[in-house]
């Protein structure tokens, strides 16, 4: 895909991994518009780069209605949607608030899947377009004390799974990347705030962290490449997991998700 002129919707692209793909994306010369929270980020990374910036609060979806056709009227009919906002909170189960448990889901999945839907008419019509949504290793293992972002991550992450098979036919790629540790980045640093996850990270060392810089550059190699669809597992040394288990549903495909895919054709 050449990704000049091609108009990025980064979602959560003020700080941390976001930033650096926007940084990524500008200096392949993309039109950018970044959506995040008001404040002094947005506003340095959108002075920095000359990335178009839009603010608003994820967890209020209100604020999301009619997001994407205020970002197409900037720069036009979004070419990739990069869904990167994500908050951790930390802690043991129990403690949670209701609001901590309904603004991480709402901001970590289902503001996403909004503003997938909204992309989607367009996307189709065009028969064109890429999404991406980021997830985490840490869904793929056994963690705790990360009860609301795992799960969230890993309902963002089935999400896009299913989105794959149910546009392929209108040549729109999906991809997951599932990120491992990015430190020094404002949401790995609040999740070690507690003590259990903290004791976590520095028992794993040094092992596949990552900076948001590298994560960018991977990501842009994957946009950039001709590849269709699929989970990026990032460092790439975790992706025997990913394989291994989307096993069960590649082997099912023939069974289900093909056969769907036909009758859906069929009707249409």
């Amino acid at each position: 895909m050449d990704l000049c002129n091609a108009h990025a919707f980064i979602i959560g692209g003020s700080t941390g991994v976001g930033a650096a793909m926007t940084r990524a994306l500008v200096a392949e010369g993309a039109k950018v518009t970044v959506l995040a929270l008001a404040g002094p980020e947005l506003e340095d990374v959108g002075r920095e780069t000359g990335a178009a910036t839009i603010a608003a609060d994820l967890s209020n979806l209100d604020e999301l209605d009619g997001m994407v056709a205020r970002a197409e009227a900037i720069n036009g009919p979004v070419d990739i949607l990069v869904c990167m906002a994500a908050i951790c909170p930390s802690g043991p189960f129990q403690e949670y608030t209701t609001e901590q448990i309904r603004k991480t889901v709402t901001v970590n999945m289902i503001a996403h899947m909004e503003l997938v839907r909204q992309v989607l008419p367009s996307m189709i019509s065009r028969r064109t377009g890429t999404i991406t949504t980021t997830g985490s290793l840490s869904s793929e293992i056994s963690m705790i004390h990360l009860g609301c972002y795992i799960p969230s991550k890993a309902g963002l992450s089935r999400f896009a799974f299913d989105l794959q098979s149910e546009v392929q036919d209108y040549g729109i790629r999906v991809f997951t990347f599932a990120l491992g540790s990015v430190k020094g980045t404002p949401l790995a640093s609040k999740a070690a705030e507690d003590q259990v996850v903290g004791f976590i990270e520095a028992r794993a060392g040094g092992i596949g962290v990552l900076t948001p810089e590298a994560v960018a550059k991977r990501m842009v190699d994957v946009l950039r490449s001709n590849r269709k669809r699929g989970m990026v597992a990032i460092p790439g040394l975790a992706q025997p997991l990913l394989e291994f288990k989307a096993l069960p549903d590649r082997l099912l495909d023939p069974l289900m998700g093909r056969p769907a895919r036909k009758r859906k054709r069929s009707n249409a």
